[in-house]
């Protein structure tokens, strides 16, 4: 008895923490998780700030740099020779440091310009994933929905279960009074299995939802609060500028294009002469002579450079990035077409998805009272089976087709958030308003 409660214990201890290590999350903490633990956003954040230091060493160059060098010899055997004429060997230690300033001077102005393409190059790359955190927040919120609309589901097949289990019943009772042939059991349990199926079937999509979602937030086992799936409000404001002002892919074509165009110019100065200016002092130094500038001295020096050939380099190169700069006007051409089509398509998929749900809310409402009236007329035996069955089966498709539609409009309403870019970062990097609240878009 002893080892049985013992064991008892230790199982109720496990199962509690397995129970409290799965949390139950709204929307709003869901999305806030997925941001915070999904490993494949921090991959992408780790990305954008090695990429912002990368700008501030690419520039390096341009700055200002200090060196201090310093060098030494020793040479054995060397013969000196005196004022009296007397000549012997000796050992000579010859040493010296220097402290140099040099500075790059821009003559032609591709320090700035290269100063530009950098800044772009890397906020391109910001906007590139500003635009995968639209897709990814997206992607975890029409998750979390379909996770609250598994659930139903399975309240809805286990109540066409528990229906068909008692007309299932009532069958048999009729059978026993021998009201009924044979063949209206085999078909009612026929119905008993099909809806156990059905119930399997459901269960298993909702833990499969369940997995995914854990996916997305890095490992973390997350549940929907228990929340009904309740037709969704259309509080959206589609508009197609905001969308341009707003997606990031969008911004991203456009730094990319801005980029292209700086690079062009860039380019086409490869040609330019550059100029180097260089300070030296020598603190130290033995012999006094030995160096140049000499010991305690300090020397100045302007290094002019002109390229007069350099294999045609700069002109292909100019061509190149030409070609780039006409690629970045079709790609973004490209982007503005695509919103646009997001666009609309969200908002056709909304209006179908509205106009299906009011559909089959009438349908399933008269399906319920055409089961109604079946099952009692099945009842007081003035029915045929074959017509319960008919109607079970249809009530059974039209209130999974209901379910459908609400997270259709779901799915439509997501989609239109993401198409505006409600789900990115804003330009300072907070957070818009639709991923904080839902049901907000841009402001």
């Amino acid at each position: 008895m002893k080892r049985f409660l013992s064991f008892l214990f230790v199982f109720t201890v496990i199962f509690c923490q397995e129970v409290l290590a799965i949390e139950m999350v709204g929307l709003e903490r869901y999305l806030e998780m997925v941001r915070v633990g999904n490993h494949a956003l921090r991959s992408n954040i780790s990305s954008v700030e090695a990429a912002y230091y990368g700008v501030l060493a690419s520039v390096g160059s341009q700055r200002p740099n200090v060196a201090l060098s310093g060098s030494a010899s020793y040479v054995t055997d060397q013969k000196t020779q005196t004022q009296a004429g007397n000549v012997h060997n000796r050992h000579s230690m010859t040493y010296n440091t220097t402290l140099a300033l040099t500075q790059r001077i821009d003559i032609s102005g591709t320090y700035t310009l290269d100063e530009q393409q950098q800044i772009l190059s890397y906020e391109s790359q910001r906007a590139n994933f500003d635009n995968n955190v639209n897709t990814l927040v997206a992607t975890a919120e029409r998750t979390y929905w379909s996770a609250v609309w598994a659930r139903e589901n399975i309240a809805l097949q286990n109540d066409v279960l528990r229906q068909r289990q008692e007309n299932n019943r009532v069958t048999e009772e009729k059978y026993k009074q021998q009201l009924v042939p044979r063949l209206d059991i085999i078909r009612s349990e026929a119905q008993v299995v099909a809806a156990e199926a059905l119930v399997t079937e459901a269960q298993a999509q909702y833990r499969n939802i369940l997995s995914n979602m854990m996916a997305l937030t890095g490992g973390i086992e997350v549940v929907p609060i228990e929340e009904p799936l309740i037709v969704p409000v259309f509080d959206v404001s589609v508009s197609l500028e905001k969308a341009f002002a707003f997606r990031p892919d969008v911004r991203a074509a456009n730094l990319t294009l801005e980029h292209s165009k700086i690079v062009k110019k860039l380019r086409a100065k490869g040609m330019s002469p550059t100029l180097t200016g260089t300070i030296r002092w020598t603190p130290w130094s033995d012999p006094w002579n030995s160096s140049s500038p000499q010991k305690r001295e300090v020397g100045a020096s302007l290094t002019l450079n002109i390229p007069l050939l350099d294999g045609n380099s700069t002109r292909y190169g100019t061509l190149n990035a030409d070609r780039l700069v006409q690629a970045a006007e079709a790609g973004l051409r490209s982007v503005e077409n695509t919103t646009r089509t997001d666009l609309i398509v969200a908002s056709n998929n909304w209006e179908m998805a509205e106009a299906l749900e009011k559909a089959k809310k009438r349908q399933v409402e008269r399906s319920d009272e055409e089961l109604r009236i079946t099952e009692l007329m099945y009842n007081e035996g003035m029915g045929a089976q074959i017509d319960l069955i008919n109607a079970q089966t249809e009530n059974q498709q039209v209130r999974t087709d209901y379910l459908n539609s609400i997270q259709g409009m779901y799915a439509a309403l997501v989609e239109l958030r993401k198409a505006l870019g409600d789900y990115a970062p804003n330009e300072d990097g907070t957070w818009k308003e639709a991923v904080i609240r839902y049901g907000k878009g841009n402001k």
